[in-house]
Order: structure tokens, then C-alpha cells, then sequence
């Protein structure tokens, strides 16, 4: 087997998540082609899947050093290595050094000033960092590329929803979802937003989206569970409290919301186990829930 056979084979165990053995066969191209540049760059990401974020940052780094001294260079060495800066920016990220992140994503746009997925991660990371307006502009550029990037438009809602602009966020939504209609958490995010206007009904049938496609959001139910307490609607609060707890059992806020609703509906020894078990997972939570 040659070494474009053995990369193909790394990198087909890299999509199937088997990153341990994709880092073995990438171990054995490297000692048959040190200077093979792709070899570096995969096996980084099997690194990366792993968390083993060193590890990644050192091959991406070899990916960058192979390439830029490169005698041969292919017709995209441009795109080659703004995807190695990419990739150690996504490893910085996860690593969660953002300033080295943000430096390297800018290099990969400093040599493919196209590349919409840079774009759109460095938006991700400037809205981590709560500098949306900067944010927004990234999803612009990716959006401005590439006007079908339902993922784009989706963060974008974010920022302008954490801005406080809330009908831009239903728009951005919208379009999320016109693009892909099976998107979930733009389902869950236009949900919140209109849970925040007193949109009770519509919050109910986005949040009702986001379940049927994704069964497992255990934030959709207590969101869900938190409009249905809003109304009145204290018997189908508790089923949704129920079945986020059923979910993760271990979720502080869901005691504390189902605590008052059980108090609602009289049922006080509820209420009290289910304020202690607030107290036993989060104590800082109990003063914020019941005086809010």
C-alpha cells in the first residue's frame, strides 16, 4: 500500500471517529514521507478528536512549516495553508486560548480571503467573547459568501439576540430555517426569543420543533415546561420538568422551577424535596430563582 492509499485509509478512520488507529496509520506514512504535508494535517485533526490539543497544534504547525518552504507548491498552497491556520486557530479555540485563535484564523484569511468557514468560526469566538458586533460582521462575510450557510445566519441571531435586537434575531432564525428546516436549535433559539416577547404560544411550537428533532434537549423541555408555568399551565410545566429531569437528573434550575410550580398546585412536600435537592446541587441558585 503507498502513502496516498495509507492517507486515504487514515483519513476514512478519522470520519468514522476511530482517531487512535487514524493517528497509527498517519505514524507509518510519516515514516515512509516525513515531508508529506497532509499526513501532518490529518493526523492533527485525529488529534484534535481526541483533545490532545499539543499534540494537534504541533502537526498543524508542521502542516504550515512543510508547506510555506515548499520548492514543489500546488496551484491552492494559499488555501493548504490558510486551512493549517484554521485548524490551529480551531485547536487554540477548543484549548480555550481565543487570542491565538483569533491571530491564526486571521492568517488563514490573510491567505484565502474567501474562506467562509474562517470567517464564520472567528464570528463564533468574538461572540464567546461578547463582542458581538464584531461577530456579526464575521457572519456577514461568511453570509456574503455564501448566502445558503443556514449555520451563519443562525450564530448571527445569536449575537443580535444577546444584543437585545430581537426582531433581527427572529429574521436570521427564519432564514436559518428556510434554509434547513430540520435545524434544531434555531428552532430552541427562536423559541427563547419568543418566550422573551410573551410570545407564549409561538415560544410553545418552536420549542415543540426543536423536541421532535432533537427528543434528547433536555433545555427545550424546561423552557418548554417554563412558558406552560407563565400561562397557568402548571400541570403540563411539571410533565416537561419531569422529563428534563428524567434526561439529566442532575439539573439545578429544573428543581427549583418544578419547587414553585409543585408549590402552585398545593403540593408542598414536593415543593420541599425538590427545593433541597436545589440547595444540595446548587445553593448560589436559590436565592436567584426565588427572587426572580
Amino acid at each position: 500500500m503507498n502513502t496516498q492509499e495509507l492517507v486515504q485509509q487514515g483519513i476514512n478512520r478519522n470520519l468514522h471517529s476511530d482517531f487512535e488507529n487514524a493517528i497509527v496509520v498517519f505514524n507509518q506514512v510519516i515514516e515512509l514521507q516525513s515531508d508529506l504535508p497532509q499526513a501532518y494535517y490529518h493526523r492533527g485533526h485525529a488529534y484534535l478528536g481526541l483533545s490532545a490539543f499539543d499534540q494537534a497544534i504541533a502537526d498543524y504547525q508542521q502542516v504550515i512549516k512543510i508547506t510555506e518552504s515548499s520548492h514543489l507548491l500546488p496551484e491552492n498552497i494559499n488555501f493548504d495553508i490558510a486551512k493549517a491556520f484554521h485548524s490551529r486557530g480551531l485547536a487554540y479555540f477548543q484549548q480555550g486560548n481565543y487570542q491565538a485563535a483569533i491571530a491564526d484564523i486571521n492568517q488563514a484569511l490573510e491567505y484565502h480571503p474567501d474562506f467562509v468557514t474562517a470567517y464564520s468560526n472567528r464570528g463564533n469566538i468574538f461572540h464567546i467573547l461578547g463582542k458581538y458586533q464584531r461577530a456579526i460582521s464575521d457572519y456577514n462575510q461568511a453570509i456574503q459568501i455564501d448566502s445558503n450557510l443556514a449555520a451563519a445566519y443562525h450564530n448571527r441571531g445569536n449575537s443580535y439576540y444577546s444584543l437585545q435586537e430581537y426582531q433581527d434575531a427572529i429574521a436570521d432564525y427564519n432564514q436559518a430555517l428556510g434554509i434547513n428546516p430540520k435545524f434544531a436549535e434555531a428552532y430552541y433559539n427562536r423559541g427563547l426569543v419568543m418566550s422573551h416577547l410573551q410570545e407564549y404560544q409561538k415560544a410553545i411550537a418552536d420549542f415543540n420543533q426543536a423536541i421532535e428533532l432533537d427528543p434528547d434537549d433536555v433545555q427545550a423541555y424546561y423552557q418548554r415546561g417554563l412558558v406552560h408555568s407563565n400561562l397557568g399551565n402548571y400541570a403540563a410545566a411539571i410533565v416537561d420538568y419531569d422529563q428534563a429531569l428524567q434526561i439529566n437528573p442532575i439539573l439545578p434550575i429544573v428543581y427549583g422551577l418544578r419547587a414553585k410550580v409543585r408549590h402552585q398546585l398545593g403540593d408542598y412536600e414536593g415543593a420541599i424535596a425538590d427545593s433541597n435537592k436545589l440547595i444540595q446541587l446548587d445553593p448560589k441558585l436559590v436565592e436567584k430563582l426565588y427572587t426572580s
